[in-house]
């Protein structure tokens, strides 16, 4: 790779549990390189591990990355910086696949980081789990009562000199009782407490500023009264959403891999100058540096469930899509699309 060389890819991951989907933005120079991941994950997912993997004299091999944090949109992202010439003591090229894992080792997605190669899912999964998720070492064979050696009986050390007997401690001179001293002077007698004032308010101060001043008696007063909000006002809130555009109900899980989009349907509007092909798209927010402003991604529904799901990147026009971006198709409407598919 020559010294100015710059290369930037867009890596969609390949869902291989239900309920997962995502993408990553690489950029690699000669001396740095990073990769920004965003990941659509059910909520009880808990832990996810993002690793590299590749094939060593023939076996897999994998490298721990870091893992993916909530933010507030519900997405589960992570920022990784690296340097290519030595990720977990190998080289970027050396690495043919990143993977998103579960705690317990379940490989929940998959992505190409440079051109499609062959994969054996077994032996991928195999590795993951000996990097995140290790088999508990065999505990130590003890040897049985039968095995091990008897033990000799204690015997008591024989006594050689006779020890010499106890004797008593000598008795000291008694010492004279403690005596109180005789008072010679008077003490003073107790002042006496003050009597309580009968209205405890005015020693009330309080701070404001440089000066304090008597506090007011407190005045009851009654809490202001919150009218309720109109009926209507409501629905025509959820109504101007996409998710109420769709109508779609947003109290109740989507199936499949379109639950991960339910909260940004529920709370985002449809977004304008989006593609007009039957799909109702939001605005998907991208990382900074990754060479685009933003990426939309849609649903359509029938009878209130989402039915099929879209995602659409703003571009120009290739004879071949961008590299990472395999399976995605040129519209007239100036965008890249892929389809993902509903299960459940």
């Amino acid at each position: 790779m020559n010294r100015n060389e710059y290369r930037r890819a867009f890596i969609m991951l390949r869902a291989a549990l239900p309920g997962y989907g995502g993408h990553v933005r690489l950029e690699r120079r000669t001396l740095s390189g990073s990769m920004y991941f965003i990941v659509n994950a059910p909520q009880d997912a808990g832990t996810l591990t993002v690793l590299l993997a590749g094939q060593r004299d023939g076996a897999y091999c994998a490298a721990p990355v870091g893992a993916l944090s909530r933010d507030r949109r519900g997405q589960l992202t992570l920022a990784y910086s690296f340097d290519p010439r030595a990720i977990d003591g190998r080289p970027l090229e050396a690495y043919a696949w990143v993977v998103v894992a579960r705690a317990d080792g379940a490989v929940a997605l998959t992505g190409n980081v440079e051109g499609s190669r062959p994969m054996d899912a077994a032996a991928l999964g195999q590795a993951v789990r000996a990097r995140i998720a290790p088999e508990p070492a065999p505990a130590f064979d003890l040897p049985g009562p039968e095995e091990a050696e008897p033990r000799p009986p204690l015997t008591e050390p024989e006594e050689t000199e006779p020890r010499p007997p106890l004797t008593e401690p000598e008795e000291t001179e008694p010492q004279p009782p403690l005596t109180e001293p005789d008072e010679t002077e008077p003490r003073p007698p107790l002042p006496a407490p003050e009597p309580a004032r009968e209205d405890p308010a005015d020693d009330i101060r309080i701070y404001t500023g440089s000066r304090c001043r008597a506090a007011a008696p407190a005045e009851e007063v009654a809490p202001p009264q919150r009218e309720p909000l109109a009926e209507a006002a409501v629905e025509s809130d959820a109504a101007r959403t996409a998710a109420g555009l769709l109508g779609l109900d947003i109290t109740r899980p989507w199936p499949g891999s379109a639950e991960a989009l339910r909260r940004l349907f529920a709370t985002q509007a449809a977004a304008d100058n989006a593609p007009d092909d039957g799909f109702t798209y939001v605005r998907y927010p991208m990382p900074r540096g990754s060479g685009y402003a933003e990426s939309l991604v849609g649903l359509k529904a029938e009878d209130g469930r989402p039915t099929a799901i879209r995602y659409a990147l703003p571009g120009q026009y290739r004879p071949e899509p961008p590299a990472g971006m395999e399976g995605y198709r040129w519209t007239d409407a100036g965008c890249w699309v892929t389809d993902t598919a509903i299960d459940g």
